[in-house]
């Protein structure tokens, strides 16, 4: 390819990607752009491709069609050429869940799993930018509690700075650590945290101290300095558990 078939294809490609990605253009026009980015089939064109998986319109109806013909389309013709570039998208964009959902299809769970947990853990629990991402990520973790790395990454995310996501997690945690888990003491130690924190809402409290009484967590060493920390309608038990009052 010469130098100026080079800069011809990036310009087509991004008139197609503005075109692709403009919902006040008309469904066929969208639609012949995203035909036209397939028919390329370069990795600059796939790139474009999934740009669409991470953006909604309106029109719900036909956001969906659009997005389950690139989602089809980059696992029958590209299974191969669209991994990598899939992966970076995850790693790097706020809207990322069907992305996730295509990227699954693709690859073993295993290797879904190791991308998920390594871009979880790449943010911040207190990150203001990047909160969408936490919880699509979390919700896609969710779906594999099975992989012994997912609940140890979501741990932290308890004491996330949006109440959605410390609800989300701290659900998981108490649903699916035991006292026998490897995790019990972090988790325990997490809730704890969850307690003691001033930022933490009445719901959150709430959310946590029953997770402690559902992992029948013994805080007796910690009991005296946690009691003024424990919502309303909560108290220690003789044993040093959260019991409701």
């Amino acid at each position: 390819m010469g130098l100026f078939d080079f800069f011809s294809s990036g310009n087509k490609i991004e008139r197609c990607t503005k075109r692709m990605l403009n919902e006040h253009h008309q469904q066929q026009v969208r639609q012949e752009s995203l035909e036209e980015l397939a028919g390329y089939g370069t990795p600059e064109a796939i790139a474009a491709l999934i740009k669409r998986l991470g953006v909604n319109f309106r029109d719900t109806i036909k956001n969906e069609q659009e997005k389950r013909w690139v989602a089809d389309t980059l696992v029958e013709h590209f299974p191969d050429k669209a991994i990598e570039p899939l992966i970076t998208f995850v790693r790097a964009e706020q809207m990322v869940s069907s992305a996730i959902q295509v990227l699954g299809r693709l690859v073993s769970a295993e290797r879904l799993v190791g991308v998920l947990v390594e871009t979880l853990g790449a943010y911040a629990p207190d990150d203001h930018r990047t909160i969408e991402a936490r919880m699509q990520l979390v919700d896609a973790l969710s779906d594999h509690l099975d992989d012994a790395r997912a609940l140890p990454v979501l741990r932290p995310y308890a004491m996330d700075h949006d109440d959605q996501i410390r609800v989300k997690v701290i659900g998981l945690l108490q649903q699916h650590v035991t006292p026998a888990h490897p995790i019990y003491v972090e988790v325990v130690d997490q809730l704890a945290k969850v307690l003691e924190d001033p930022e933490a809402s009445a719901r959150i409290t709430r959310t946590a101290a029953d997770a402690l009484i559902t992992l029948q967590a013994d805080l007796s060493a910690r009991a005296a300095d946690l009691a003024d920390n424990l919502p309303d309608g909560y108290r220690f038990g003789a044993d040093g558990k959260v019991v409701r009052a």
